[in-house]
This record gives C-alpha cells, sequence and structure tokens, in this order.
C-alpha cells in the first residue's frame, strides 16, 4: 500500500459508494482492507492535515469519480496532529476496523464500507447539551408567560437533544434501508439510481459491530439493526416502511416489520390463479401459510417513469394474483401520502387488516410524529 493513505468516512464515503454501485465500475471487484481487523495506522502514515489532504491530492481524484461534497471527511487514529479547514474534516477512530470493512478506490485513498459507514454515522453525535438546555429553559419561560398573562395555552415541549439523537438514528437508519436495498440515492440534482445489487445484508452489519465491540456509536448501531429493512427498491419504499414501522416514541405508527420486495412461490397456482411462478409484493405482512397477510403496493410515478411504464400494469396483474388468493391488498401512491393525515389513514388501514389497533398517541408522540414526516417524506412527495 502506499506510504500516506486517506481513509474516507461518514458522509463522503457514503456518497462515493453510491457513485459507485450506481455505475459500471460498481464495487465487487475493488481491493478490501484490512484483511484482519485492525486500528487504523498509527505510524504517520494517515493523512490527518490539510496539508497532507492537498499534498496527496484527494479532492481531485475525488472530483474524478462526481463526489462534490465539502470538506472531505476522513478518519485518523488520534487527536495529534489534526487540523481544521475548509477542505477536510477528520474524525478520531481509535477503535477497531473489522475485517475488509474499506475499499481502495485508486492508490492512497480508501474509502468506508457501508457496515462501517453506519457504524460512523451513529456514532457522529455533537455535544450540544448546553445550547439545547438553553433552548428548553426559554420555552419554560414562554409558557410561564403565557400562564402569567392567563392565556390557556400549554406549548408541547420535546428536548431537542432527545429529537436531535432520534433524527440521527433514523437518518442512519435510512442509509442502512438504501444499502440494504436495490436504489442509491444521487447527488444534489441526480436521480436515483434503480434496480442496482445490495452493498450489505443486516447480517453484514451485525457482524461488522460485532468485531468493532464496544467502542462509539455500536449501540446506536446495533438499534440500527433492529429498526432497518432489507429489500427496499426505492427511497419512498424506505420511507413509508419506516413511516409505519418506527416506534412510537420515535414519531412512527409501530407496526410490526413487513418483507419488502420478498419473492413468494405461487408455481402451484400457475395456469388457474396466476400467469406466474413468483411474485413480489411491494411489502408483505405475511400470516400462517398461504393467502393469509396483508400486502401494500406503493405504485410510483417516478420509480415506474424509471423501470419501464409498462411495470405499471405488472403491478396490477401481482395484485390481482395476490388477492385471488387470499391475501388482503391495499394500494398506496404519491397522492395517499401527500399529507400526514393521508398517512395517518393508511397507517389505519394497514393496522386493521392485519387486526391490530394503533396506540394512542401523547401531545409529544404528535409533534414527533409531524417531525418524522418531514424527515422522511421527500418534498415532491408533499408538495
Amino acid at each position: 500500500m502506499p506510504d500516506v493513505q486517506a481513509f474516507l468516512s461518514h458522509e463522503s464515503a457514503c456518497d462515493v459508494l453510491r457513485l459507485l454501485s450506481a455505475g459500471r465500475r460498481g464495487v465487487e471487484g475493488l481491493v478490501r482492507w484490512p484483511e484482519s481487523a485492525r486500528p487504523l495506522p498509527r505510524d504517520g502514515s494517515c493523512v490527518s492535515s490539510q496539508r497532507d489532504f492537498r499534498g496527496g491530492r484527494i479532492e481531485e481524484r475525488l472530483v474524478e469519480l462526481g463526489a462534490s461534497r465539502r470538506p472531505v471527511e476522513l478518519i485518523v487514529p488520534r487527536q495529534e496532529g489534526r487540523s481544521s479547514g475548509r477542505a477536510a474534516r477528520f474524525h478520531v477512530w481509535s477503535g477497531i476496523l473489522p475485517a475488509r470493512s474499506l475499499v481502495q478506490v485508486c492508490p492512497g485513498l480508501l474509502v468506508s464500507g457501508p457496515e462501517l459507514v453506519v457504524i460512523q454515522l451513529c456514532s457522529a453525535q455533537g455535544k450540544l447539551d448546553a445550547l439545547l438546555d438553553a433552548h428548553v429553559s426559554a420555552v419554560h419561560a414562554e409558557a410561564d408567560l403565557l400562564a402569567d398573562l392567563g392565556l390557556d395555552d400549554s406549548p408541547v415541549i420535546d428536548h431537542p437533544l432527545e429529537w436531535e439523537r432520534i433524527r440521527r438514528l433514523v437518518a442512519a437508519t435510512m442509509v442502512a434501508c438504501e444499502f440494504m436495498g436495490t436504489y442509491r440515492l444521487g447527488g444534489a440534482a441526480a436521480p436515483v439510481t434503480y434496480r442496482v445489487r445490495p452493498l450489505m445484508s443486516a447480517d453484514s452489519l451485525v457482524c461488522a459491530i460485532a468485531e468493532v465491540g464496544e467502542f462509539q456509536g455500536t449501540r446506536r448501531a446495533r438499534r440500527v439493526c433492529g429498526l432497518a429493512l432489507e429489500g427496499s427498491a426505492s427511497p419512498m419504499e424506505t420511507s413509508l416502511a419506516l413511516m409505519l414501522t418506527l416506534p412510537i416514541d420515535f414519531g412512527g405508527f409501530g407496526l410490526g416489520h413487513p418483507q419488502l420486495n420478498h419473492a413468494l412461490d405461487v408455481s402451484e397456482f400457475r395456469g388457474t390463479l396466476s400467469d406466474r411462478d413468483v411474485v413480489t409484493p411491494d411489502f408483505l405482512w405475511q400470516g400462517e401459510g398461504m393467502g393469509s397477510g396483508v400486502a401494500l403496493e406503493y405504485d410510483s410515478d417516478e420509480f415506474h417513469a424509471a423501470t419501464g411504464g409498462a411495470r405499471l400494469g405488472q403491478d396490477a396483474v401481482r395484485a390481482n394474483i395476490l388477492a385471488s388468493l387470499g391475501y388482503c391488498v391495499l394500494r398506496a401512491t404519491p397522492e395517499t401520502v401527500r399529507t400526514l393525515s393521508g398517512m395517518t389513514l393508511l397507517a389505519s388501514q394497514v393496522a386493521h387488516a392485519l387486526g391490530v389497533e394503533l396506540a394512542e398517541t401523547t401531545p409529544l408522540q404528535d409533534l414527533r410524529r409531524r417531525k418524522l414526516y418531514m424527515q422522511l417524506m421527500p418534498v415532491r412527495e408533499r408538495s
């Protein structure tokens, strides 16, 4: 390996992984490092200053790859030697790197792999307690003022630090769903790329967390393992799945996890109720036995435009097969989830079909549900 190496991390690594996996080059044939679990090199060979960053022509290499986010995020083994600046931002990573957890995209530049990126995103927690405590004090002061004026308004107070922790955990979960799924987000104005291979699985994330051990972010990363869903085919499938299944205290509806785009063997019905051997509903809450359960189909204009309009007709055939086999089939469109009230109605319908009741929410949980909806739902779905 070269004498000096840059270890790309966090959002910067996320961007490069998206670009590589969405393009022809892919990531499958790239060299993986390290061969066995180990810490970062502590012999001065890590790029850890703005001068090292410029001297290694790292920015030029990233531009060639199409990665434009600045500052570039990198990991270094210790605090000493780090320098601040606009070009690069350095995060200390003193723990273990799982085996084969980075990919070498060119000489001297290694990029954190998908599992390591999720762990890094979970470890990125800002020290905001003092600032946010002051914010809460101000909200309480406003409530006291309203009471002094004889007004009955009772503001719902959510400690900003608590919500920020939830928000970041949800953001890391969204990345995990993407890398476990078959789509890749584009850059600023770039389109989403569909029908790509998953970069990781829930099992590979669990293994990576185990290799890192008890280190910053691993407890939250384990939580992500329990929140994320495999098999998502689009950003909106991820958003819908998380909105429906995240805990009530996070703002979600707390429903059980469905299987996403799970291949259902219907070959025994071919020629009678089906014209194919396999159907893959977008969401499937499987009951006991064939024909028992709830399927949810999301009809996305963007997805069908990107993957071929003929798929819309295929979706209708698939829904009819599922219904004829006895499944309760629900449909959703961008219009269905354009508002939180529409999303709530859909969640109620899914819950009713599953034979469960949505839990009643407190004013604080209602506030978090509004925040979560704004975080998960793309602006285009709400416009």
